[in-house]
């Protein structure tokens, strides 16, 4: 693990390639919520200078709405940056692929979505699902809601696209059946 300082605000040079997963860490014991926790929010980028430019700019999206929630109740100087992984990927989906990978297990290891900041373990929602708890809650929410022709349209032309493109994945995986049978068989 390597410190960068406080804040983030060492200055390190770019090099094409470069993937980084980080942790920022509140420093604990400057308010009485956050004495005696270990709060932290982990992250990946490909270029740590603007990632660090986003960090300390408010108005600037940064993550989840619990890290969005952090910045603006404790501000952004009382954290420590610490380098968990910096590598040299060339490739941008190999690079991509490994730093979702190793910021989930980063996640999980320190467990900052639930002592944390993370409001998913990495890169959004992808590849998960809402429980059923959930997509009841979600269900029972809108219940009565008045919905514009425009709102029905939108949804139809939603629907009929994501049945398009499992269609396409069906077709797609059919030949590459077809395909291996025909090399087996060759």
């Amino acid at each position: 693990m390597k410190k960068t300082g406080k804040n983030g605000k060492g200055r390190r040079k770019q090099k094409r390639g470069n993937a980084i997963v980080y942790l920022r860490k509140l420093n604990a014991g400057k308010s009485k919520e956050t004495a005696g926790h270990n709060l932290g929010y982990i992250g990946q980028t490909t270029n740590l200078s603007k990632r660090n430019w986003e960090w300390r700019n408010l108005k600037k999206a940064y993550g989840g709405e619990k890290i969005e929630r952090a910045r603006r109740l404790y501000g952004t100087d009382d954290w420590e940056l610490i380098i968990l992984y910096e590598g040299n990927v060339k490739k941008k989906s190999t690079r991509k692929k490994k730093l979702d990978r190793i910021e989930t297990a980063m996640i999980k290891l320190y467990n900052t979505v639930e002592e944390g900041f993370n409001s998913s373990y990495g890169h959004g929602m992808k590849g998960l699902h809402h429980s059923k708890a959930s997509k009841l809650k979600i269900s029972q929410s809108m219940r009565g809601v008045k919905k514009t022709e425009a709102h029905k349209k939108a949804m139809s032309e939603g629907k009929k696209k994501a049945k398009q493109r499992r269609e396409r994945q069906e077709r797609k995986l059919q030949r590459q059946q077809q395909q291996q049978s025909l090399n087996s068989a060759a």
